[in-house]
């Protein structure tokens, strides 16, 4: 990976961000076993020390464009999370809510509430595209 990555993600995890450089492999630096067109690299959560150094590297157009990325992603999280406590409190999901959060095997309730709330996101995202 280059000393002056110009390229940058942003993920949001649980409601915070995370920041990933990645830059691009050319055919003859790959390898056969690790043949990735990539190179990624975990840079840091939004908002520490280590990502106010590794925006230091980048220009202020760059910084510019990291900050809005992030706050535009929080905002669409946020959204997202204001739209499920909505669906939460109406009855069909309520109802379902509850009897997840009655299991008692932590390791069963925390993937039944995973893929709960992931349907919850496929239905908001459903009734944002229509």
């Amino acid at each position: 990976m280059r000393n002056n990555p110009k390229n940058f993600s942003v993920k949001i995890i649980k409601g915070h961000a995370y920041v990933y450089s990645w830059s691009y492999r050319k055919t003859s630096s790959r390898t056969h076993l690790g043949a990735q067109r990539y190179c990624w690299k975990y840079r840091g959560r939004y908002g520490t020390r280590k990502i106010r150094d590794f925006m230091k590297c980048l220009t202020s157009e760059e910084q510019l464009n990291l900050k809005e990325e992030v706050e535009r992603k929080l905002e669409v999280h946020k959204g997202i999370q204001k739209e499920i406590e909505l669906l939460l409190k109406n009855e069909p999901f309520k109802s379902e809510h509850n009897i997840l959060l009655k299991i008692r095997n932590r390791m069963i309730r925390e993937k039944a509430l995973r893929k709960f709330y992931s349907k919850l996101n496929s239905i908001i995202r459903d009734n944002k595209t229509n």
